[in-house]
């Protein structure tokens, strides 16, 4: 949800956001991706920190909250995106019935460690 909120609010004078989910090899693979302001590279390196936010009136909890909640369920979340060209985030979970060790991996890679 806090996903596709903060899609729509990057784009203020309306855009696309586009969300497709996939199964993958054990996981499922679910991607936002708007057509909004995109990330500057302050925002790409601090995104998922506690207290940060582009926004006017943000808790910058939202993405931290987003990703803590993800990596608690095995499973991993990224970010891309350039300033003006829009922003792509990616949440891969492990299917139903997963181990845990199978995922255990890609979670460090984004964060979760």
């Amino acid at each position: 949800m806090n996903l596709s909120l903060n899609a729509l609010e990057a784009m203020p004078g309306g855009g696309l956001l586009t969300v497709r989910a996939e199964a993958r090899d054990g996981q499922v693979g679910i991607e936002f991706a708007d057509t909004g302001c995109g990330l500057t590279e302050e925002a790409k390196t601090n995104l998922f920190r506690p207290f940060f936010t582009t926004k006017q009136e943000g808790t910058g909890l939202g993405l931290f909250l987003s990703q803590k909640v993800v990596c608690e369920h095995g499973g991993t979340i990224r970010a891309d995106g350039e300033a003006g060209k829009g922003t792509r985030f990616e949440v891969v979970l492990p299917a139903a019935g997963e181990s845990q060790e199978k995922v255990d991996g890609a979670a460090e890679a984004a964060h979760c460690g």
